[in-house]
């Protein structure tokens, strides 16, 4: 089998490179050209349409996409960022194009990799880039299974760590997750949420779709992030400076592997026996060492703040600690768009960043899977207009103690309805749903037809009882999670019904 390019209908066999590239020379197409599947130099499967000619050479081109880019409605920037981003300028998440990614070698290591789905396991691969004007290989690099619960699943995620001691980066970036969107069947809910976590103006990944291939074989459509670990933060705070010293980032997820009822989470409450924090409920990402108790010191001292912190304590006391332009805005998206397994509702997905330069937390949320109409939670909380009635708003100790000052409650409702107003209503964020959507939708078909790589496995999650692990959770936590499902709204319908909550609440309109 082989792939050609038919020049207004005569058929030019191309050549294989980089394993799924095919590549070559044809004359100019005078009417029309299109590419076919070939068998011993006959047509076999051509495409469906016809290109129109073009005086220079191709770009990259996938094979059955009428478009090589899309013209997507972008959300408008409704906020100025905040002062502390000083992110570096990069293609990676080039708009409206889907590049390809094509991990290559050890088919031996692949198949142990997926088969030990449960185990924590790096393999050595090597990467090919596909974009539409642009071909880079790395070699050497490491692969591994990404996520916890995501593993459950038989369409699993993955993380590329280019080589650390090398040049080698991907438009700036050494570290990528691939997220495989196995539990979104709009595609559509993690590129919303970092798109209007970039249009508050708040420290995140940048989000974007890539084609995967893992030797030779088609893997299906996935998300590209950023992974929270060194160089990342010189990348998001300080244009890239490779002599930026960080200071610790730490990442919550929840509880500990071998906690079997969930006596120690990441919700940010103080103990004072320091090793209670690495029980496995936090992780450090990055940060000047990790192998000491003591490198949970910044993380242990911020939750004793939170602790004690009373009705003495004045908005600057608060504002030494933590960056909380940053928190506010960061929560109204968080409310807005339905985060279930999150800071408020799950005490999950969430990272804090102690900035070396002025000792502050800087909030950083990631895992953007459920939300929108997909929930741990029951959906009409979810949906709720009244912030204190959100799920763990009250519940968790940073929330409710945060929301319980006037000086945060207030300028927080002021965002819920200012941000509805200018960003999360049907208005604005339609056209962008209905943008991406017919980009991504070739490429959902084409994802869903192809055979998957694992089958799903034994949930990793902390065991326990659901219905004891229930009491230590906010009320409307889903104990049946086969109810999950059946409570889905797309993520239009969401918005819709969010959005019109929130200002009726308020007694507020369009």
């Amino acid at each position: 089998m082989g792939i050609a390019v038919v020049v207004d209908g005569t058929p030019f066999p191309l050549q294989a490179n980089h394993g799924i590239l095919y590549q070559g020379k044809a004359p100019i197409a005078q009417k029309e050209y299109h590419y076919a599947i070939i068998e011993s130099n006959t047509v076999k499967v051509p495409e469906p349409f016809t290109r129109s000619p073009i005086q220079k050479d191709t770009s990259n081109e996938f094979f059955n996409r009428t478009l090589n880019t899309h013209n997507i409605t972008s959300l408008p920037q409704v906020m100025t960022p905040v002062p502390i981003l000083h992110r570096i300028k990069s293609d990676l998440h080039a708009e409206g194009q889907i590049p390809t990614y094509h991990l290559w070698g050890n088919e031996t290591a692949v198949d142990y990799l997926l088969k030990n789905a449960t185990e924590d396991i790096d393999i050595e691969l090597n990467f090919t880039y596909i974009g539409l004007d642009k071909i880079e290989t790395f070699e050497g690099v490491k692969v591994s299974l990404a996520g916890r619960s995501s593993r459950m699943v038989d369409k699993v995620s993955f993380g590329i760590k280019l080589k650390k001691k090398s040049d080698d980066t991907l438009f700036g970036y050494k570290n990528l997750k691939l997220r495989a969107m196995a539990m979104d069947p709009s595609y559509v809910r993690e590129k919303v949420v970092h798109s209007a976590l970039k249009a508050v103006g708040v420290p995140a990944s940048d989000f974007s779709y890539v084609r995967l291939f893992i030797n030779n074989k088609p893997v299906g459509l996935y998300g590209v992030i950023e992974t929270f670990q060194d160089p990342w933060l010189a990348s998001e705070f300080k244009d890239g400076d490779k002599d930026y010293k960080s200071g610790y980032l730490y990442q919550a997820i929840l509880a500990g592997m071998n906690q079997q009822e969930w006596q120690y989470m990441s919700d940010l409450s103080y103990h004072d026996n320091i090793t209670t924090y690495t029980l496995g409920e936090y992780k450090i990402k990055a940060g000047p060492s990790k192998d000491s108790p003591q490198d949970f010191s910044d993380l242990q001292e911020f939750t004793k703040f939170i602790h004690d912190a009373s009705n003495t304590t004045t908005i600057d006391d608060w504002q030494k600690r933590m960056d909380v332009d940053v928190f506010l805005r960061a929560m109204t998206i968080e409310n807005l768009l339905g985060f279930s397994d999150a800071l408020m509702t799950m005490s999950n997905n969430f990272n804090f960043y102690k900035n070396p330069e002025d000792g502050r937390m800087i909030y950083i949320p990631y895992d953007f899977d459920t939300t929108l109409g997909t929930g741990l939670f029951e959906m009409n909380l979810l949906l709720t207009g009244n912030y204190t009635a959100f799920p763990g708003l009250t519940f968790r100790p940073l929330s409710k103690k945060f929301f319980s000052y006037d000086y945060f409650s207030a300028p927080y409702q002021n965002l819920l309805v200012n941000v509805t107003k200018s960003l999360v209503n049907p208005t604005v964020m339609n056209p962008f749903f209905d943008s991406v959507m017919k980009m991504i939708q070739p490429d959902i078909e084409w994802d869903m037809s192809l055979p998957k790589l694992t089958h799903g496995v034994s949930s990793p999650e902390p065991g326990g009882n659901m219905t004891e692990i229930a009491k230590i959770l906010p009320p409307g936590f889903l104990t049946n999670w086969t109810k999950i499902p059946e409570q889905y709204l797309p993520p239009q319908e969401f918005i819709a019904k969010k959005s019109a909550a929130v200002l009726s609440f308020y007694n507020q309109s369009l």
